[in-house]
């Protein structure tokens, strides 16, 4: 009897990490150097796949999908053998003449489950990551962006070893039953839901994992913020791919005083970008998102947008005020193309309302006030404060991603990718020759001037 696929496949990567060939400084350029030339010899049929996938026009898919894993795996080759250096830790006087380091060596064999959003950087950009950390990876991608897997499975099996790297593909009982197995890690980008699913299998087998998830995450206007430069900024961030990017803005919370402009610009901003019927933006990823936006369009009154083609799968930028306090809008993450706005009386109601919800991903702020900024900065928590924009964080190769709370745990991308694919092993190592006799019994009258030594160092 022959084993099932997804149990040999980590029988397979455990054995090759356990040669070693994974390790040296050398064998891990040399992987990502051929990650960099697979994706370069694949770009335009990734282009076509993410249109085929989820429509994305090519300019949109080049610069959040391609361009991104490029910065990556440049930033990550041209710092690699500085992260993979010990680093020496301070001792007091009881270790002399002792040395202590920290060493990141790789977890092993590890899983990486991507999602469907972004098919491509959020398959690859983990990849990276875990490769460049001296681990074997198996990479299970969505299955419902079908054109880009089967070109991810390609680029994998023309660049690596079986034993190195390998991809399978399946529905979530397929991610259900590798999740269950003992993996030295497991790194998952999904929902909150499907999250909590991966931490509980993890912790049954006793594995690290790091989550990715999303939130809702709050674009906040002030009264010294531009509307217009606001308006378009928000615009952009909350309807890139059609919204469905985890770190989109969820919805505007805008000062009274600016609320009436706020809204006439990003009415025009939407006009401006979509058109006035919004046809020109891109559609939904699949049916069951279509059906669960379209179901979220009377949560409120409709000032911009709204239309829907159901063959098309495609919902008009929409935009959205008089929305409940308790709507879903506001209380769960959208992710699609409806952007609530609500207005805020006073710092006191508004970090209230920032409060009131799980910790998203990112809190945006557009506004001029720098006492503010601190404040709201100080009184809040998520996994990312920006402030002016929005989304472009995520683009910065020496930026840790992630969120805190039920936005996620862990970090990804540049130094903190690969310190979260790998172990911090502590090293501690003792003179051979110099043996100080204060540790050993009898210990006699040793402690009156053992208490004075470490009093004269502060301690």
């Amino acid at each position: 009897m022959h084993p099932c696929p997804d149990t040999a496949a980590l029988t397979a990567l455990q054995a090759f990490f356990h040669t070693g060939a994974t390790r040296p400084l050398e064998a891990r350029r040399a992987a990502l150097r051929r990650l960099a030339q697979g994706l370069a010899r694949l770009e335009d049929a990734f282009l076509e796949a993410l249109h085929s996938d989820l429509g994305k026009p090519a300019f949109e898919a080049w610069t959040s999908e391609v361009l991104p894993l490029r910065q990556e795996l440049a930033h990550v080759q041209k710092h690699l053998a500085r992260w993979m250096r010990p680093r020496r830790v301070a001792m007091g006087p009881l270790h002399w003449p002792a040395r202590a380091a920290l060493q990141p060596e790789p977890r092993g064999a590890v899983l990486i489950l991507s999602p469907w959003n972004y098919p491509l950087q959020l398959a690859l950009m983990p990849l990276v990551s875990a490769l460049a950390a001296g681990n074997t990876v198996l990479l299970k991608p969505s299955e419902f962006a079908p054109a880009t897997a089967a070109l991810l499975q390609r680029l994998v099996e023309e660049s690596f070893d079986p034993g190195h790297v390998r991809l399978l593909q399946g529905d979530a009982g397929l991610a259900a039953r590798l999740t269950a197995q003992p993996w030295d890690h497991i790194f998952f980008t999904g929902s909150v839901a499907t999250g909590r699913k991966v931490a509980l299998a993890a912790a049954a087998n006793l594995a690290s994992c790091t989550l990715e998830l999303g939130g809702c995450n709050p674009a906040i206007v002030e009264p010294t913020a531009d509307p217009r430069i606001a308006a378009r900024r928000i615009v952009w961030g909350k309807f890139l791919n059609a919204g469905q990017t985890c770190i989109a803005p969820n919805h505007v919370l805008v000062h009274e005083d600016l609320r009436d402009r706020l809204l006439d610009a990003l009415r025009q901003a939407m006009i401006d970008f979509y058109g006035a019927d919004g046809a020109a933006a891109q559609r939904l990823a699949h049916r069951g998102q279509f059906d669960r936006i379209a179901g979220l369009l009377g949560q409120g009154q409709i000032l911009q947008g709204g239309s829907m083609a159901a063959g098309r799968l495609h919902v008009a930028p929409t935009l959205m005020v008089d929305v409940a306090p308790d709507s879903p809008l506001l209380r769960e993450e959208i992710f699609g193309p409806i952007l609530p706005v609500v207005p805020w009386h006073d710092e006191r109601g508004l970090v209230a309302t920032l409060r009131a919800g799980p910790s998203p991903l990112a809190t945006y702020l557009h506004g001029r006030d720098e006492a503010l900024a601190g404040r709201l900065q100080a009184a809040t928590r998520s996994g990312a404060f920006v402030r002016n924009d929005n989304v472009l964080q995520a683009a910065v190769p020496g930026l840790p991603f992630g969120g805190v709370g039920a936005s996620g745990q862990g970090r990804a991308h540049g130094e903190a990718g690969f310190r979260d694919f790998s172990n911090p092993r502590s090293l501690y190592q003792q003179s051979p020759r110099i043996d100080l006799p204060t540790r050993y019994p009898p210990y006699g009258n040793q402690l009156p001037w053992l208490r004075r030594l470490f009093r004269r160092t502060g301690l």
